[in-house]
């Protein structure tokens, strides 16, 4: 393997190991309640304790390697994500638990726009890079729903600990290849500050759009994931390894999806396969709406299939978006924006579903509940795909460094 592929396959890792702390401890969640004796309010901190301090910090993080080189802060981002790790597996409490979520928080805010933006540096070429985004919004891809089965595995066989301190040995691998390889230099961009630079992207409406889609993406899917993991537990009573294993249906077409539609976006620009994702995922979480108490699970996999194969489509094209819609030498930048923009998202969208759906202790309202939220995703993914193909459709997965200052690249004849 050539140092360039171990470096994106490590990158993927980075990327994996934080979206998957997104997620893994969904599953974990009534274990940790009758382990430390949280309440409902106390899940919902859980989860959204890491991903808001997620979201508040990876916009400076990614703004900050792009100044001193995105190395040393992934490196930092590695380090600070196995203390919160280590500390989320001896909490003795509630309350600690949450704190170091926050720290975990911490470190994969300053980990996860060093993995996208080391990606697009050691791509210059833009097909090569196109592809390399497919691979790593993949990988990132599979994390989300692998959670759920990762963690439901992992709490059968040794206790909801062991979700947290699976990442200690991982994180000390990743670091010494990154120690080891990754490039050394920061670009040679202007020095202004990260919120002034973010704000100068924010004027090129494809970047706007790309990094609402983004938000709009994860509000829904990272809620509805919180919510279905709960349904499958605490409405349906399977263990935590079953609801697990009944989220695979969701993961497969992750893993393979992304690739495919990474060729696509190299071919046709982003445009076109994003509002594809959205119209496919649309109609995969419109249909949780048919889901009830009894529901069998062979019944369940059409959502779920659908679900997992709009997603696996639209976040290479997002993200390539993106990234496309930014200059070169802010890369780092225009991650951690559209990361900031899905981790937001995200959280938003477990506070809102959670408080529409309540406590699954009442199936009853948690049903009502969840049937609101796949239809009101579903609207909102439509909604989406129609900004897409407005907003995004001149641009093209080419070398930021051919087009003209505060232009996108326009899509050739």
């Amino acid at each position: 393997m050539t140092s360039r592929r171990l470096l994106l396959l490590v990158m993927c890792i980075g990327y994996f190991l934080v979206l998957l702390d997104v997620t893994v401890v969904n599953v974990a969640l009534p274990s940790i309640t009758r382990g430390l004796g949280a309440s409902v309010t106390g899940q919902q901190a859980v989860v959204v304790g890491y991903t808001v301090a997620l979201a508040s910090l990876l916009l400076p993080a990614g703004a900050y390697g792009d100044r001193v080189g995105h190395r040393p802060v992934v490196l930092a981002g590695l380090a600070v994500v196995g203390l919160g790790s280590l500390g989320c597996g001896l909490a003795p409490s509630v309350a600690a638990l949450v704190v170091a979520r926050v720290v975990q928080g911490v470190g994969a805010a300053v980990l996860l726009p060093g993995t996208l933006a080391t990606i697009a540096d050691t791509h210059p070429d833009p097909a090569e890079r196109a592809r390399a985004i497919a691979v790593w919004a993949a990988v990132g891809s599979v994390a989300l729903p692998a959670g759920p089965l990762v963690g439901g595995l992992l709490v059968e066989a040794f206790g909801w600990r062991s979700v947290f301190l699976l990442n200690g040995p991982v994180v000390v691998a990743a670091g010494l290849v990154v120690a080891r390889i990754a490039p050394r230099g920061p670009h040679s961009g202007p020095a202004e500050p990260g919120p002034r630079r973010a704000l100068a992207l924010f004027r090129r409406p494809a970047f706007t759009t790309a990094n609402a889609v983004a938000g709009a993406m994860n509000f829904g899917s990272v809620a509805l994931l919180f919510l279905t993991s709960l349904y499958l537990q605490e409405v349906q009573h399977r263990s935590a390894a079953e609801a697990g294993l009944a989220m695979v249906p969701v993961t497969l077409p992750l893993a393979v999806v992304p690739p495919l539609a990474g060729r696509w976006v190299a071919r046709r620009g982003p445009a076109p396969v994003a509002a594809t994702g959205l119209v496919v995922a649309a109609t995969g979480v419109g249909l949780l709406a048919t889901w009830d108490s009894g529901t069998p699970f062979f019944a369940l996999l059409p959502a779920l299939v659908v679900w997992g194969c709009g997603l696996g489509t639209l976040t290479p094209a997002v993200v390539t978006a993106a990234v496309a819609a930014a200059p070169p030498d802010r890369s780092g930048l225009a991650s951690g924006v559209n990361n900031t923009a899905r981790q937001a998202g995200g959280a938003l969208g477990i506070a809102a579903y959670g408080a529409l759906a309540g406590s699954p202790t009442d199936p009853g309202r948690f049903l009502a509940g969840l049937h609101a939220a796949g239809l009101a995703t579903s609207v909102l993914y439509a909604v989406a795909a129609l900004a897409c193909l407005r907003w995004l459709s001149g641009l093209r997965p080419t070398s930021a460094a051919s087009r003209s200052p505060g232009r996108p690249v326009r899509a050739r004849p």
